[in-house]
């Protein structure tokens, strides 16, 4: 039970939880003396114990507190600095001539077609086995459009890329107008897995 060790903040805590009275503007030889003179000091040492342990752990976690709020801070500034960053390569990509060259936006929309499909795929069920199910696939798959904010563009790849092999025959008799429409390629696959009477 050592008051020697302890800094300013730490002897104020102790005095506190000792209900004593901090005069203002105490320095350290105050605190501690005012600790040492007092009655609890004399007559409860494992009062005086624990009101020391509480102190040290109080600003230990205020230190952590500020610690972990600092290192938070660092870290949205790193990503704010990672969005300036990468704002500023997509506006030097647009007012750059190669971005005019049609094989850098296919690539930049392929990656993206990419991210797309891959997280509407995660949101989505499986694709059913069954027919009856195909409209609870549907659901799922426009739910996951919904909330992944896909193009009208992307949705009709999307959809054949998830269906995969089970459209390749569809693929053939299905026009060009129709690749590009979702909601006439929906109604092509589900007439095309519909169960014939």
């Amino acid at each position: 039970m050592s008051l020697n060790k302890l800094k300013k903040d730490e002897l104020k805590i102790v005095a506190e939880e000792l209900n004593l009275t901090v005069p203002e503007g105490a320095k350290i030889a105050d605190l501690k003396s005012l600790i040492v003179n007092s009655d609890v000091y004399k007559n409860d040492k494992e009062l005086v114990q624990s009101a020391i342990d509480y102190a040290l752990a109080e600003i230990k976690n205020k230190r952590l507190d500020s610690e972990t709020k600092l290192e938070f801070e660092r870290i949205k500034l790193a990503q704010l600095q990672k969005q300036l960053e990468l704002a500023s390569i997509q506006k030097n990509l647009l007012q750059n001539s190669d971005i005019q060259n049609p094989s850098v936006l296919e690539t930049a929309a392929n990656i993206n077609v990419e991210t797309l499909l891959k997280s509407v795929k995660a949101l989505t069920i499986p694709v059913p086995s069954r027919v009856e199910s195909y409209n609870l696939f549907f659901q799922s798959l426009e739910k996951a459009f919904k909330i992944k904010e896909v193009p009208e563009q992307f949705k009709g790849e999307i959809l054949l890329n998830i269906l995969g092999e089970r459209v390749n025959n569809l693929l053939v008799h299905v026009s060009e107008e129709e690749l590009n429409n979702y909601s006439k390629l929906k109604d092509v696959v589900l007439k095309e897995f519909s169960p014939t009477p």
